[in-house]
């Protein structure tokens, strides 16, 4: 199903606003000054992530939450190693290296503030409450990664709301791609609260 230009630009106010919203939260965490770009949004196919949006041959950094609230969906963020460890020594405040576990805890951290940020946008819009569950963290391969992202949950559209995010601190660029995977029908419910 294709959407209009006009639907798309409401779908990126929405994203804006929450990553407005993230970024807002993170310099206050940090005590640091972090802004974001105007997010690029896209509604695909499950079909065409494999082909238009990460190549499969590169491991990434995953956070997997399920929406709890009055939609069904689920949020994806996927993020490569090299801006993973960027968001680690942001997150640390230190230069040095941090190992695996730490670039895990520190993507899981900024994903949870992404997440609820993003979620409080669309339910302030909608005049519900939305939360994001505990995340689950992954390091795998793009495919694997969104796979068993549509395995862990019954009932989702074929449809995936797709936002990419660039957040600069320092003047380092943290490249970010944020997923929407919603139940059936909530993309246009979402469409109908806007008005459109």
């Amino acid at each position: 199903m294709a959407y209009s230009e006009i639907e798309l630009d409401g779908l990126k106010e929405i994203v804006n606003v929450g990553g407005g919203n993230a970024a807002t939260s993170i310099s206050q965490m940090i005590n640091s000054r972090v802004d974001m770009d105007v997010p690029e949004v896209e509604v695909m196919a499950y079909d065409e992530l494999y082909q238009k949006i990460i190549a499969d041959d590169v491991e990434m950094h995953a956070v997997l939450s399920k929406i709890v609230g009055d939609i069904d969906g689920a949020l994806l963020f996927v993020i490569t190693d090299e801006s993973g460890q960027k968001i680690a020594k942001m997150m640390l405040g230190s230069d040095d290296n941090p190992s695996n576990e730490i670039i895990a805890s520190a993507v899981t951290e900024l994903t949870n503030i992404l997440f609820n940020s993003f979620l409080r946008a669309i339910g302030d819009m909608l005049q519900i409450q939305l939360i994001a569950s505990l995340p689950i963290s992954r390091y795998d391969f793009f495919g694997a990664i969104i796979s068993s992202a549509y395995m862990a949950f019954d009932h989702y559209d074929e449809q995936i709301l797709v936002i990419h995010n660039e957040f600069t601190y320092n003047n380092e660029s943290l490249d970010a791609s944020l997923f929407l995977i919603p139940g059936e029908g909530v993309l246009d419910k979402i469409f109908k609260a806007l008005g459109i």
